[in-house]
C-alpha cells in the first residue's frame, strides 16, 4: 500500500465510518484482529463487532456528529489524523469515567489526534487522543471549581453573526481585552500565516490583539459580508490603520495601510472555539516599506 492509498484509507475511516455510520465500510477496512485504544477507556475495543458498539454509542448520544479532517501525515505503514468534531447532545445519556451525562442539547466542538497503523490494505490498530475534559464542560458537566458551565446557548446562524459582530467591533477595532473572556472558549486557538504557532486560550488572544494594536493604535476592522450556520460563520473583512510600532519586526515607519482578508470562526454553545485567518500579509509588509517593488 502506498502513503497515498492508507491516507485514503483513513479517511474513509472517518467520512464513512463515524460521519455515515456505515459499518460495511468498517468490516471492508479493518483486520480480524482490529484493535481501537483510547485513554478514557481501561479496555480496548477488539475487533468489528466491539468497534461496533462504540459507534453505535456515539451516533447515538450526538445523531449530527461530524468528522472533519484537518491534517494528516503519513509514513510507511501509519497514518497520523488532527481532526475536529461536533454535534448535539440529543440522544442517549452520555457514558464518562465520571458517570452518565444526560442529554441537554449542548452543543461541542473538540479537536483530537488519531493514529492509524495499516497493514496488507486493512486498518489493523487505531490509537486515538481526544479533548474529553472540554467535550464533558461542553456537554454541562462541572468538573471542578471555577470551570465554566455550558448551559445549553441557541445557535442559530443569526446567534453566530451576531457573536462575530461583537469580536470586530469590540475586541478588534476596540481593544476591549474583557470581551475576549466572555466570547473565547477555554480552549480556543487562533490561527494566522504571520504566526508560527496558534494563539491559545483568551490569554493568548489577549496577547496577539495588545501587539496588533501596539503597533495599529487606530486599526479599525470593517466586515464586507458574512455567511453562517449553526456552527460557522465566514466573514470578508477590511481593515485599515496607521503603524505607530514594531510589526512583524518592522520597525515603526507611519504608513497608513489597508487589508483585505477572510474569517473563519467555529463556534460552540455561544463561545468562539477557533479562528483560521487569510489574509494579504505581503500586501501588508509592502505598504510598510519592507518590502520594494520592482
Amino acid at each position: 500500500m502506498s502513503v497515498e492509498a492508507n491516507k485514503s484509507l483513513a479517511l474513509r475511516y472517518f467520512n464513512e465510518v463515524f460521519n455515515q455510520g456505515d459499518f460495511k465500510t468498517l468490516e471492508e477496512i479493518t483486520s480480524p484482529d482490529f484493535v481501537f485504544t483510547l485513554p478514557t477507556h481501561e479496555e480496548p475495543f477488539r475487533g468489528v463487532e466491539g468497534y461496533k458498539g462504540l459507534v453505535e454509542m456515539l451516533r447515538g448520544c450526538f445523531p449530527d456528529i461530524h468528522f472533519a479532517v484537518e491534517d494528516m501525515v503519513a509514513e510507511d505503514d501509519r497514518v497520523m489524523t488532527r481532526w475536529t468534531a461536533r454535534g448535539h447532545h440529543t440522544g442517549i445519556p452520555f457514558p464518562t469515567v465520571i458517570g452518565d451525562v444526560p442529554a441537554a442539547g449542548n452543543q461541542f466542538h473538540i479537536e483530537g489526534m488519531t493514529w492509524h497503523q495499516i497493514r496488507d490494505g486493512k486498518i489493523t490498530e487505531v490509537t486515538a487522543n481526544e479533548d474529553g475534559l472540554g467535550l464533558i464542560t461542553q456537554l454541562g458537566r462541572v468538573l471542578f471549581p471555577g470551570a465554566p458551565s455550558a448551559t445549553p446557548v441557541p445557535s442559530t446562524p443569526e446567534a453566530n453573526k451576531a457573536v462575530v459582530g461583537r469580536y470586530f467591533t469590540e475586541i478588534m477595532s476596540q481593544g476591549n481585552l474583557d470581551v475576549i473572556d466572555e466570547l473565547m472558549a477555554p480552549n480556543f486557538a487562533f490561527h494566522i500565516p504571520t504566526l508560527p504557532d496558534p494563539m491559545r486560550g483568551p490569554e493568548g488572544m489577549k496577547q496577539f490583539v495588545t501587539g496588533l494594536r501596539n503597533a495599529f493604535p487606530d486599526a479599525g476592522f470593517a466586515p464586507d459580508y458574512l455567511i453562517a450556520d449553526e456552527h460557522q460563520v465566514a466573514v470578508r473583512y477590511q481593515m485599515t490603520g496607521t503603524q505607530s510600532g514594531e510589526f512583524l519586526g518592522a520597525p515603526a515607519s507611519g504608513n497608513f495601510v489597508k487589508d483585505a482578508g477572510t474569517d473563519l470562526f467555529h463556534l460552540s454553545g455561544g463561545k468562539i472555539v477557533s479562528i483560521h485567518v487569510a489574509e494579504d500579509g505581503l500586501g501588508l509588509l509592502q505598504q510598510l516599506g519592507v518590502i520594494g517593488t520592482n
